[in-house]
């Protein structure tokens, strides 16, 4: 486990993202290490999104539409009525999570249609959206991490 947590940033940006360590083992616990498991689902949310640090506050995990070893399906009526749920406690939705089968995971075609149409329909509120694939390496190399503008994965 990293104990400082981890922080990233997008070239040119004023903000950064930060992973605390227990929002590490949060992720790593749900990654897909027998052949027989799963891809998991989730969002990411945070307390304030008025500073320059981003900070995951809290990792959920959905209940998935499908899900394969290598593949999942939002189940998006479950998106929003969590995400309605959780900002009435102050929560807000950074973006989401979801697990690989592989050790350094990368983004599939499908991942990045579903960060990009996300992405879009949220730009009149965000400049784009976190999108987290989990692998089964230990992090930071079995951490993926973008950001989504609508235009491209960053």
């Amino acid at each position: 486990m990293i104990e400082s947590g981890l922080v990233y940033r997008i070239a040119g940006a004023t903000w950064r993202i930060e992973f605390s360590p227990g929002i590490l083992t949060c992720l790593a616990d749900q990654s897909q290490r027998h052949w027989w498991s799963k891809e998991s689902v989730g969002q990411l949310y945070t307390k304030d999104m008025t500073g320059d640090v981003l900070r995951v506050d809290v990792v959920t995990k959905l209940t998935a539409k499908w899900a394969s070893h290598t593949g999942v399906r939002l189940d998006v009526a479950k998106v929003n009525e969590e995400r309605a749920r959780l900002f009435k406690q102050g929560l807000h939705c950074l973006g989401f999570w979801h697990s690989h089968p592989e050790s350094v995971p990368s983004p599939s075609s499908d991942d990045i249609a579903m960060a990009a149409d996300h992405a879009k329909a949220s730009l009149n509120v965000f400049a784009g959206i976190l999108f987290v694939i989990v692998g089964t390496a230990d992090a930071p190399s079995g951490l993926g991490v973008w950001v989504h503008d609508g235009t491209e994965m960053l």
